[in-house]
């Protein structure tokens, strides 16, 4: 079996149109670090420029993350320059398809489990193995390389993995006669969790309270979050052979029962996107959340109240559910060469930087992130706190999105209606997977 078959791992979309509302040398690189070299095109004296399409530098968590990662670059390469292209996240698995294929491609271009097989899929991205050499292709780990390897070649280069856990709001629990030192250790007692921050209603300036964030907008990451709760119900989206299992069984009416009483019963908002969720989280009018290792950044900057914020709230793994182990999904940051880009030499010193140790000390000191090479996840610097630790636990039992199909990331977006469906609509779970499920089969063709 392919081995991006094997994990059912993978990324992608192929239509255009369609809207949406993370060491070339033949030496191994100590611990990831970066090249010296400065590769490119330009004769030398002369300064390449290279087009960097991104997320990154236009959200508030990482603007200034990518800031200092792109002086570290050119301090490093003097003969290269980049010139983002920054693209809202919403936008920009289209904007990318678009502009490639209308000859304007950029030189790097970042992408995520989502977007990657999209991009494959149009014949967008480059084999990555050729640019930047085998021995860091050969670095990554296991359950990132098989994600990006489609018919034996990698296609693209896993950057941050960002597995979701559970945060708590310590002062919320403790107003709710909860201890705020106690996180819930099982899946039922989250959800008793949620129902008693609820519970308190409003805060002192009226604003309501909610028990626990669950994403109910009409989109493809709602739809990632909805599969990932229904692993917690021992629900599985494809079969080994790629068949649609999603709907057999119990674990996905279970799930929708489940964002039913939450969403349906007013302890989590109605129609919220994360990025809402993760503000009423940072206003302390949310009691717990799941999210990822980026969190405390956003948390951080969105509250206000920086550091100090830390002390409000704690985060462990996702409580055991029906499976009796901690479920959750883990999304990942990546990075394409596009085909259509001009300046490949220069392109690849990026990608192997923004890899490397040096550069991932710089985004891990400052959001958290993760690494998805051996070598640099497994230094110290890497593991240095409590916060750190959690997420690498919980790395151990995240599972990949099964995102090999081109069409997975309209499945979720089609998915993400039933939730609308017995929230909004007051359908049954039954009627919910009935009108939905076929749509979702008919993308695969089955």
């Amino acid at each position: 079996m392919k081995p991006w078959k094997k994990l059912a791992q993978g990324m992608l979309t192929v239509g255009l149109v369609s809207m949406l509302a993370a060491c070339g040398s033949n030496e191994k690189p100590e611990a990831g670090s970066s090249s010296s070299s400065s590769a490119s095109e330009a004769p030398k004296g002369e300064v390449t420029e290279i087009t960097f399409a991104n997320w990154i530098s236009v959200e508030d968590g990482t603007k200034e993350a990518y800031k200092q990662l792109i002086a570290d670059f050119e301090s490093k390469h003097p003969n290269i320059k980049v010139k983002s292209l920054g693209i809202p996240f919403q936008q920009f698995k289209d904007q990318v398809l678009v502009n490639s294929a209308g000859g304007n491609a950029p030189d790097v271009s970042m992408a995520n489990q989502n977007f990657t097989a999209a991009f494959v899929g149009a014949k967008v991205a480059s084999p990555i193995e050729e640019l930047v050499g085998a021995d860091l292709v050969n670095d990554i780990v296991e359950g990132s390389r098989s994600g990006v390897t489609y018919d034996g070649q990698v296609m693209a280069m896993p950057w941050a993995p960002h597995p979701s856990a559970l945060f708590w709001n310590k002062t919320l629990f403790a107003k709710a006669g909860l201890d705020p030192k106690k996180p819930p250790a099982a899946w039922d007692e989250m959800i008793a969790a949620a129902k008693a921050v609820a519970a308190l209603g409003k805060d002192e300036n009226g604003n309501p309270i909610y028990g626990i964030g669950e994403t109910a907008a009409t989109d493809s990451y709602t739809g990632n979050m909805l599969l990932r709760t229904s692993l917690s119900y021992g629900g599985k989206f494809i079969d080994e052979q790629g068949k649609i299992v999603w709907d057999e069984g119990t674990a996905l009416t279970d799930t929708l029962g489940y964002m039913k009483e939450m969403i349906g019963g007013g302890i989590s908002p109605k129609g919220s996107d994360m990025k809402s969720l993760r503000g009423m989280f940072a206003n302390g009018t949310m009691g717990l959340l799941i999210d990822g290792d980026f969190g405390r950044t956003n948390f951080r900057n969105m509250s206000g109240k920086g550091e100090a914020f830390d002390k409000e709230w704690g985060v462990v793994i996702v409580p055991p559910g029906k499976t009796g182990r901690s479920e959750t999904v883990f999304t990942e940051h990546q990075l394409i060469i596009p085909a259509g880009g001009k300046h490949k030499e220069a392109a690849a010193e990026f990608v192997k930087y923004l890899v490397s140790k040096d550069a991932m000390l710089i985004y891990h000191q400052l959001n958290g992130i993760m690494s998805s090479l051996t070598s640099v996840a497994s230094l110290p610097e890497m593991n240095e706190d409590d916060y750190a630790s959690v997420f690498n636990e919980q790395m151990k039992t995240a599972s990949p999105l099964p995102a090999s199909n081109p069409k997975f990331d309209n499945a979720m977006k089609q998915s993400s209606d039933m939730i609308v469906l017995v929230t909004d609509s007051n359908k049954s779970t039954e009627e919910a997977i009935t009108l939905v499920m076929p749509k979702i089969k008919a993308l695969y063709d089955q």
